[in-house]
């Protein structure tokens, strides 16, 4: 089915407010953009084809339906790995602006599509490159969608991760790795047990993954701003991005202090070393 075809029609007989509340369905089944909307369209249809990801991710399609079945969120929502290879193989302006209003979001990037296509399609990537677009020129389906996340985004902004690197030991994630299928001979102990025996306190550590250098936090920051991550928040959430800069401007003073500290500490013990008898 086509990415239009899914799309609801308006009907007769609405009130003035429904009508104002409806958004406008051409007879074609897409959306009516703006005059401003059709021509962001035109260039994001151009930058979607130029991207360089477009030829190594879109190869052809069967119209099989592999990808859609095994699909989870194709189980919930109207939404089909399907259609959007079909979009980006066939779109027009049209049909890849009403895509990157809703459906593209409802992907869960597990790329299970992806591993099932027999033609080797990467649709979780080409998903991908459709979202990016729409966050780069800050489309407000991409404002509504990733508002929630911006407390996650501060965070990874800032420390990285929210993974406690002591979470991630081997010692206790044994059925992890090379060795999870010798288990049971190495240790004696059966993978089912093991799995159950992780430690509580291990699960709820907190404490590394907070913690993190400044040294570590501005350098994250600071490929974030030279790979154009920092101009993409900008344009979908403008507070968080104001908040973030004004927190790494915070640390880079802080840092900056922790530098004279050092040299002051270095050079006091260069004073008071002993001078070895020649």
């Amino acid at each position: 089915m086509s990415a239009v075809a899914r799309l609801s029609r308006r009907t007769l007989g609405h009130t003035e407010a429904q009508e104002v509340e409806t958004p406008a369905v051409s007879l074609h089944g897409h959306r009516d953009r703006t005059p401003e909307e059709r021509e962001l369209s035109e260039t994001m249809l151009s930058e979607f084809h130029g991207d360089p990801r477009y030829e190594r991710f879109v190869l052809g399609c069967l119209n099989c339906g592999e990808c859609t079945s095994g699909c989870p969120a194709a189980r919930f929502y109207d939404f089909s790995p399907r259609e959007m290879l079909q979009v980006a193989i066939h779109a027009d302006a049209a049909t890849l602006w009403d895509a990157m209003q809703e459906k593209i979001w409802a992907c869960c990037q597990c790329y299970s599509c992806t591993m099932q296509c027999r033609f080797g399609n990467d649709i979780g990537g080409i998903i991908s490159v459709m979202r990016e677009l729409s966050v780069r020129h800050g489309l407000e389906s991409a404002r509504r969608t990733l508002a929630p996340f911006g407390r996650t985004f501060k965070l990874l902004s800032t420390v990285g991760t929210q993974l406690s690197p002591d979470m991630i030991q081997p010692e206790f994630f044994r059925d992890w790795g090379p060795t999870a299928t010798r288990i049971d001979a190495t240790w004696g102990v059966p993978l089912e047990v093991l799995r159950k025996a992780i430690p509580i306190d291990v699960l709820q550590t907190t404490r590394a993954a907070w913690e993190v250098s400044v040294q570590t936090s501005l350098e994250l920051f600071r490929i974030y701003e030279e790979t154009g991550v920092l101009d993409m928040l900008r344009g979908v959430d403008p507070d968080l991005t104001e908040m973030l800069i004004e927190l790494v401007d915070e640390r880079r003073e802080e840092f900056e202090e922790l530098k004279e500290q050092f040299r002051a500490e270095l050079a006091a013990s260069s004073a008071v070393r002993p001078v070895s008898p020649g």
